[in-house]
C-alpha cells in the first residue's frame, strides 16, 4: 500500500493561525497533525519509501518537520495535485491512500481503514452540516454519488479526508475538471479541484466506491475553534487510556501537593508545595508546578514549561512547550509554543506562539444571550461550540488591562494598547492604538476644607 499525504492550500477560515501556518503543521497534543499522521503508517508497517507528502502553502514549514524520516518522498513545486499525481502514478499500488492531513482521526480509524479489503472505499462520518461539507449518499455500503455543500435530503453522510483508489480510479482523479459537474440546481461552486468530481465521473462509468463508516469523532482543522475541538477530544481519549500513575524516577512531587487524579510525569518534572490537583494530568519533561498552583480537569502540560504562583488552569487544556503561567494566571484552552502569562489574567481560547498575554487581560466568553458567537468569513456565517473563545495569532503582544469581546481572533505579529477593549477582529501585522480624552481641573487642599 502507498500512502498519500496532502497538505492543503491557504485557508483563509483558519484565521488567525492562517498567515503563519500550513495547517497540516498544527498541533494536536503538541504534536503536528501531519507528524501524527506519518507515525501512525510507520508504526503500522507502512514502509517510509511508501509515504509521499503533497507539499502545498507554507511547505517551508512542513520540510523541517520531516527531516527525522528517510526515504519519504517530498512533492515539491508541483502547480497543483493532479500534476504531482501524474508524476507519481506509475510508482503507486491499486491500493493507494489518499489521507488529508489536515484532519484529525483517531488511530482506530486508520486502522479500519489500512485493513479494509476493497480497492476503491472513501472514509465517511455521519452527517452534520451537510450545505457546509463535501458529502455523500450511500445505499448498500456503496457510494452512489459525491455533492458539494448539499442540502439534507440529497445525502446521507459527509466526506472525512481519506480516500482508498486504485490507478483507474486515480486515472479519472488526474482527467477531471475543477468544480463539480454533479450538482444541484442553482448551486454555485469555486472553480477549483475538487477529488470528488473526479469519482463521480469514474462511478459513472459503472465503477463502486465503497463506503467505510468513522466509528470515532473526525476533525477538519478548518477555522480556529477546530483546533480547541480536536485537541479537547483527543486529550479526553488519552488521559481515558491511563489506567494508572505513571511517574518518572527523576520526577519529584512534595507531599504537601494534593493530588486528585490520574498522573504521569515525565524526566526531570516537579510537582511543589502546595499545588492541588483535582483531575488527570499528563506532564512533559523538566516541568515546574509550585507554591499553589491549581489544575482542575483533564490537563496536559508541554516540556519546559511551569504553572506556579497561584496559577490557575482549567480543564480540558494542552500547554505547549516552554510555557510560562504564574502570579495568578487563569488559562483554559490550547496554548502554543512560547506563551507568557504571568500577572492576573483569566483567558480562553488559543494563544498563538511566543504571544505574551500581559497583566490583567480577560476575556468574555459569553453572550448576553448565552448564544455562540457568529463568525462572518467570505459571505458565509459560522457559529460553532467553542467560536466564543478569543484566538491570538503568534508573536502577538497584548497590552496590560485588555478586554476581549466573544469570539475575538487577533492576527500575527500584532499588537494592542494598554487598557483597549478588543471588539471586533484585528488583521495581522497591526497596531492597535487607543485615543483617550481627559479633563484637568483644579484640585488640592482648599477642596477639603483647609
Amino acid at each position: 500500500m502507498k500512502v498519500i499525504l496532502v497538505c492543503s492550500d491557504y485557508q483563509k477560515k483558519m484565521f488567525p493561525y492562517d498567515k503563519e501556518w500550513q495547517t497540516a503543521s498544527l498541533e494536536i497534543l503538541n504534536t503536528p497533525n501531519i507528524i501524527r499522521q506519518i507515525d501512525f503508517f510507520l508504526q503500522n508497517g507502512i514502509q517510509p519509501n511508501d509515504l509521499y507528502v503533497y507539499l502545498a502553502y507554507q511547505q517551508n514549514q512542513v520540510i523541517p518537520l520531516l527531516k527525522q524520516y528517510e526515504g519519504i518522498h517530498l512533492g515539491k513545486n508541483y502547480k497543483n495535485f493532479r500534476e504531482f499525481l501524474s508524476a507519481y502514478v506509475s510508482t503507486f499500488d491499486d491500493q493507494t491512500l489518499i489521507v488529508k492531513s489536515d484532519y484529525v482521526f483517531v488511530n482506530e480509524d486508520l486502522h479500519q481503514v489500512i485493513n479494509h479489503q476493497d480497492t476503491d472505499f472513501v472514509l465517511l462520518t455521519e452527517k452534520q452540516e451537510s450545505t457546509k461539507a463535501i458529502c455523500a449518499k450511500v445505499a448498500n455500503e456503496k457510494i452512489t454519488y459525491f455533492l458539494g455543500h448539499p442540502r439534507d435530503h440529497y445525502v446521507t453522510h459527509e466526506v472525512a479526508g481519506i480516500y482508498c483508489l486504485s490507478k483507474q480510479a486515480l486515472d479519472y482523479v488526474i482527467h477531471s475538471s475543477n468544480g463539480f459537474d454533479k450538482r444541484i440546481s442553482g448551486s454555485m461552486i469555486p472553480d477549483q479541484f475538487y477529488i470528488e468530481n473526479g469519482l463521480n465521473q469514474f462511478i459513472e462509468s459503472g465503477n463502486q466506491i465503497k463506503s467505510v463508516i468513522a466509528q470515532y469523532n473526525v476533525f477538519q482543522l478548518l477555522f480556529p475553534w477546530s483546533i480547541l475541538d480536536a485537541n479537547s477530544y483527543h486529550l479526553n481519549r488519552l488521559v481515558d487510556l491511563l489506567s494508572e500513575e505513571s511517574i518518572s524516577s527523576s520526577a519529584k512531587i512534595e507531599p504537601s501537593a494534593s493530588i486528585n487524579g490520574k498522573l504521569k510525569m515525565g524526566e526531570n518534572s516537579y510537582i511543589g508545595k502546595n499545588v492541588i490537583i483535582n483531575g488527570n494530568v499528563v506532564i512533559g519533561e523538566n516541568v515546574v508546578i509550585d507554591n499553589g498552583a491549581i489544575l482542575n480537569g483533564n490537563i496536559l502540560i508541554g516540556d519546559h514549561s511551569y504553572v506556579k504562583d497561584y496559577a490557575k488552569i482549567e480543564g480540558p487544556t494542552v500547554i505547549g512547550k516552554e510555557n510560562k503561567f504564574g502570579h495568578n494566571a487563569e488559562f483554559k484552552g490550547v496554548s502554543m509554543k512560547g506563551v507568557s502569562a504571568i500577572h492576573y489574567s483569566e483567558m480562553f481560547g488559543v494563544i498563538g506562539r511566543y504571544v505574551d498575554i500581559a497583566a490583567a487581560c480577560v476575556c468574555g466568553i459569553l453572550r448576553f444571550n448565552d448564544t455562540e458567537q457568529p463568525h462572518k468569513i467570505s459571505g458565509q456565517t459560522y457559529t460553532a461550540k467553542n467560536s466564543n473563545a478569543v484566538f491570538i495569532g503568534d508573536y502577538t503582544r497584548t497590552g496590560i488591562n485588555n478586554v476581549f469581546l466573544p469570539g475575538n481572533k487577533i492576527g500575527s505579529n500584532s499588537a494592542l494598547y494598554p487598557g483597549l477593549i478588543v471588539e471586533k477582529d484585528v488583521p495581522h501585522e497591526t497596531i492597535v492604538l487607543k485615543k483617550q480624552e481627559t479633563v484637568e481641573r483644579h484640585w488640592g487642599p482648599n477642596k477639603y476644607g483647609w
